[in-house]
């Protein structure tokens, strides 16, 4: 957004304050103002001149020779191509050796034949505005000389806001507000507004209706009988100099009440309307709108619209209809003013992807006594600027609307408590009375009524006004005091220790990567992986790709989705990724929407592995991850997958437990699924609950002293039957072995002759090391007979 300074100038004297302090003033009690531009630098040397003659060129028919009186020692000879020069305007000319503001320097040259000295300019050539049809004309009180940097209305300051910083303030959305706001900074006074106070509410114009329930509670309109001219320049350049581009009279004079009131109008051609008749409604199935920017828009129920008797003529608050453009035909005008629901309008914006500026200030929850203001606004700058024009004696209107009306107790205490400044009570009272607060009571009891321009939505509390206080005394007043207080040391989440850890185990120690995906999957991976249609899971209303709405049961489906990807630019694949599964608990209507935190890891191969392996793969990364949190090691149960997680091999997975406590599952990708995804390879997943890993309160890792003795290493191979589990047969060594056995780690597994087909070896690497002493070669032997007696109760023989 832009606000002109020549504009605001107008609502509040800012003489003597530079454009600089005023920006800089905002910055710090208002709004964040981005940038400034100043024209009036541009125009360095640019003087108002007068043409003393003006006659034709001798070798050119559209050329004209001119002499222009411009404050110097001389009249300037200049030669010019405009149309419309004239003996005796008041014109801008810039002469030899200005730099205008295109980049073009002015030397003296002859023009067929005739010495040209400087340039009579266009508007666009000084940089105010696109036309170059003709030259700018000023107006004939000017004096020769001039600098047209100073000419009143001309050249302008512009301030460039941003838009974020008056989000919630709706009465910042137009000049007015902002001068208001000026008045209280530098304790000035503001101007009071030019409004037509003859107009009164009548029967005077089309019938207006209000359909119950269209989002549309007030809505007034004005007529008027005017033919659409050229807007006076200072007008002009005022629109522009804020962005708008100028049509003519009528249209730009409502935009030009937008900019300062903060209250869209929209000019309607009256003759153009069906019926004499408007109706605020919802959109009819089917209803389609051409609107002013040439696009048919196909329409919806949820859509507010303003029709006549025969058609959809526009989108209430958004955008106007082409089919009642105001044009240069145009001679009868219906100006509607209204207030419509915020979310009514924002819901159409987003759903057809079409911002407005009229939409960017509706969406806001504007000040419903607007809607007069603006029509009384309007009608007394067309009657200063077009005398000719007749204006309604009364304006239509339906509904009824009105800002809360807010009344708020403050205590002069609060304010000082919570900005921690001794301001006195006056001061207080005399704060909030410069922005249009009406302050009551007496001493440090405050009654505050909040006024309808700040009570839409900005000013509801005491510690809104505490604010207001605190921003326009300013927050450089607050003295600045070292925090003082006890420090106490928050208890850490332990869910964050443990991604933390496992995050680190994955990535430094198994050399996976991480990845990250949003929450949202789309049905067609789900089906991919067989994930079956019943129960439902979460959908949500809105989601950010329509082909992905509904809330992911595990971190799985998704995974599995984006690996072909992966495997289509390497061989193998090692990621994994933290985050949440959902799932619905009590049926799609009412139920509860259930999150759980895991850990998912993938290894998949672009070429087919044995499952057997990969399983052997994942159950050390799980160890290593567990490791890393300082639990015990887990044990592992066959398991066959239920229908919720159907990427799992039917018969190559199980759980992983730890203290009885199942925290996660494991195993290879089921065939059918690789299948569906079109992979030839090989995969696996690890899937590990985190919150259940959390509950295990396990210590974390434990820092010992590195032995200084050498360890002593042997390896042992058993033979055992397929109904004993490896974990029972390692916790069985683990009980028999002295304390210094530090380490059994498994290292083989072999199947085949001359083993029985119910038999398979598995081969151990122990480690014996004493934190004390070296180990002598006995010691170690008595601990092997031991291990190996164990092994033997279980039903295992040594190979």
């Amino acid at each position: 957004m832009h606000l002109s300074l020549n504009w605001l100038a107008d609502h509040v004297d800012l003489s003597g304050v530079a454009p600089e302090e005023i920006a800089q003033q905002l910055t710090l009690k208002t709004a964040l103002i981005e940038g400034l531009t100043d024209q009036r630098a541009a125009l360095a040397g640019v003087v108002v001149g007068q043409v003393l003659e003006a006659r034709p060129h001798p070798g050119a028919d559209r050329l004209t020779l001119c002499r222009v009186e411009h404050g110097g020692e001389r009249p300037a000879a200049v030669v010019c191509g405009a149309p419309n020069v004239a003996a005796g305007q008041k014109i801008v000319y810039a002469p030899v050796g200005t730099a205008l503001p295109n980049g073009v320097k002015l030397k003296a040259a002859k023009i067929r034949g005739e010495v040209s000295e400087g340039m009579i300019c266009a508007e666009d050539e000084i940089g105010l505005g696109p036309e170059h049809d003709g030259i700018l004309v000023l107006p004939a009180e000017l004096e020769p000389g001039m600098p047209v940097a100073e000419v009143r209305g001309l050249a302008d300051v512009v301030l460039e806001i941003d838009n974020k910083s008056v989000t919630h303030r709706p009465d910042l959305w137009g000049h007015r507000g902002f001068a208001r706001e000026l008045a209280a900074i530098f304790r000035r006074e503001l101007q009071p507004l030019a409004l037509d106070e003859g107009l009164r509410a009548g029967a005077e114009g089309p019938s207006i209706e209000l359909q119950a329930g269209a989002g549309c509670p007030l809505y007034a309109g004005l007529c008027v009988d005017a033919a659409p001219g050229r807007a006076p320049d200072w007008l002009r350049f005022r629109l522009i100099a804020c962005g708008l581009r100028p049509r003519n009279l009528l249209v730009d004079l409502s935009n030009y009440v937008m900019l300062e009131l903060g209250q869209p109008t929209h000019p309607f051609d009256r003759d153009r309307l069906q019926g004499d008749r408007v109706l605020v409604r919802q959109a009819r199935p089917g209803e389609t709108l051409e609107t002013l920017d040439g696009t048919r828009r196909d329409l919806v129920p949820d859509d507010v619209v303003i029709a006549d008797g025969g058609r959809t003529i526009a989108l209430a608050g958004i955008m106007g209809g082409s089919d009642t453009e105001v044009s240069d035909a145009t001679r009868r005008l219906f100006l509607e003013s209204a207030s419509f629901d915020p979310v009514a309008v924002r819901r159409t914006s987003s759903r057809l992807g079409l911002r407005t500026d009229a939409l960017a200030r509706f969406e806001k929850g504007l000040d419903p006594a607007l809607v007069e203001a603006a029509l009384r606004r309007y009608a007394a700058l067309l009657r200063r600027l077009d005398p000719q024009a007749v204006v309604a004696r009364a304006f239509r209107v339906a509904g009824a609307a009105a800002a809360p009306a807010r009344r708020i107790a403050l205590a002069g205490d609060l304010v000082r408590a919570r900005l921690g400044l001794a301001i006195p009570d006056d001061e207080v009272r005399a704060t909030l009375q410069s922005v249009g607060f009406d302050v009551g009571g007496a001493g440090g009891a405050l009654e505050v009524a909040v006024p309808s321009w700040r009570a839409t939505r900005d000013v509801t509390i005491p510690e809104d006004l505490v604010e207001e206080v605190g921003r326009l005394a300013g927050y450089d007043r607050v003295p600045a005091r070292d925090p003082s207080g006890p420090l106490r040391l928050g208890a850490r989440d332990p869910l964050f220790r443990v991604e933390e850890r496992l995050r680190d185990a994955l990535a430094r120690q198994a050399a996976f990567t991480e990845t990250t995906a949003y929450s949202m999957v789309s049905d067609r991976a789900l089906a991919a992986v067989g994930y079956p249609a019943e129960p439902p899971l979460p959908r949500l209303a809105n989601p950010l790709q329509q082909d992905a709405a509904r809330l992911r049961p595990s971190l799985a489906p998704e995974m599995l989705a984006r690996l072909e990807g992966w495997l289509r630019h390497q061989d193998g694949v090692r990621v994994f990724e933290i985050g949440r599964g959902y799932a619905l608990e009590g049926g799609p209507r009412d139920g509860a929407v259930r999150e759980r935190r895991e850990l998912a890891a993938l290894l998949a191969f672009r070429e087919a592995r044995d499952a057997r392996d990969i399983v052997r793969e994942l159950r050390g990364v799980a160890e290593a991850g567990l490791a890393a949190l300082g639990t015990a090691a887990p044990s592992l149960q066959s398991w066959t997958p239920g229908a919720h997680e159907p990427w799992f091999h039917p018969r190559r997975a199980a759980t992983l437990s730890v203290g009885g406590a199942v925290v996660g599952r494991l195993g290879a990708v089921s065939p059918a699924v690789l299948s569906g995804l079109q992979l030839q390879g090989a995969a696996g997943l690890l899937v590990l609950d985190l919150a259940a890993l959390a509950a295990c309160n396990a210590p974390g890792a434990r820092y010992a002293t590195v032995s200084r003795f050498p360890p002593a290493r042997i390896d042992l191979a058993f033979v055992l039957p397929y109904a004993l589990g490896v974990q029972a047969l390692q916790d069985a060594m683990r009980a028999a072995g002295p304390r210094a056995l530090s380490a059994i780690e498994p290292f083989d597994v072999y199947r085949g002759k001359p083993l029985g087909e119910d038999e398979r070896s598995v081969a151990f690497h122990l480690v014996f090391q004493s934190p004390e002493r070296t180990l002598t070669d006995e010691e170690v032997e008595r601990a092997r007979a031991r291990i190996v007696a164990a092994a033997e109760k279980l039903g295992a023989r040594l190979r």
